[in-house]
């Protein structure tokens, strides 16, 4: 699963909790039932209850959204943004249904509709931090760094203990050049979250790049004990390695990161094999 995958799930999710209508008790219990099941991780089950609600009150927006929310965690892309379409056409002022239906986008690559939806968010919420978080991240997709750390710098002012933020704004300053800076946001993100690898990561990616080698190699050491299965660790780590001189280290991380991933065989052999001839 991919690091984008990952954080839509965790951060993709704006349920409408309160219906704007007022409602019969049926309508109104298979709306709560469909809450309930959704927050206990049972989306299938959601799904059905949402179903139970739109029967009984088919102009509601909000179970349409909630309803997109649960599709959105089944994997069912298209069925959610099915969904948030009829809550935006019921509702155009439903941010909610805005901000899901951008990252419904985003997981489908459609990086410029995903930033039309964080577009609308910001202008009916103008502080509504995870929205510039959204879009930050859809621009640095874009490989428009600039704007992406913009849009990363007003979400900070706003929520400034989302670790998430300072990893996106460290990997668009480091797009950018700006390594110090990199290091300095990747440093943030590890304080706020010190058991994410990636972080660690990243920070020894921009140690590296500042020619600061030994605290590159020791924030690898801290992201291999946190995730010893990810091959790109110890291949990153064996290069710097390599760097250092240590040869045989070097090649036991090339190895290591081969036997993890098999489709680095191509890349790595010969590094192994130079290193060999050097030793």
């Amino acid at each position: 699963m991919t690091r984008l995958i990952r954080l839509l799930r965790r951060h993709g999710a704006v349920l409408a909790l309160f219906p704007a209508l007022v409602w019969g008790a049926q309508a109104q219990n298979a709306f709560n039932e469909g809450i309930k099941l959704y927050k206990a991780g049972k989306y299938a089950d959601s799904v059905a209850a949402f179903n139970r609600a739109l029967k009984a009150a088919p102009n509601s927006d909000e179970a349409y959204n909630n309803r997109g929310l649960a599709h959105f965690k089944l994997g069912q892309i298209d069925n959610a943004l099915k969904d948030y379409d009829a809550a935006i056409k019921l509702n155009p002022r439903l941010s909610e249904a805005f901000f899901n239906r951008g990252n419904a986008h985003l997981a489908q690559k459609n990086y410029e509709r995903a930033a039309r939806d964080y577009d609308e968010v910001i202008k009916h919420e103008p502080n509504a931090a995870h929205a510039y978080r959204q879009r930050g991240l859809v621009y640095n997709q874009l490989k428009q760094f600039e704007k992406a750390v913009g849009d990363f710098n007003q979400a900070q002012k706003m929520a400034p203990k989302d670790a998430e933020i300072y990893y996106q704004r460290g990997l668009a300053y480091r797009r950018l050049g700006k390594n110090d800076l990199a290091v300095q946001d990747f440093t943030q993100a590890i304080k706020l979250e010190p058991r994410n690898a990636e972080s660690y990561n990243n920070r020894a990616n921009g140690y590296s790049l500042l020619g600061r080698y030994d605290e590159a190699i020791k924030d690898y050491d801290e992201a291999i004990r946190l995730d010893s299965k990810n091959a790109k660790l110890y291949a990153n780590r064996g290069v710097i390695r390599a760097r250092l001189g240590r040869s045989d280290d070097a090649q036991g991380d090339f190895r290591k990161a081969i036997e993890l991933d098999p489709a680095l065989k191509d890349s790595l052999e010969p590094l192994i094999a130079q290193l060999k001839g050097k030793s």
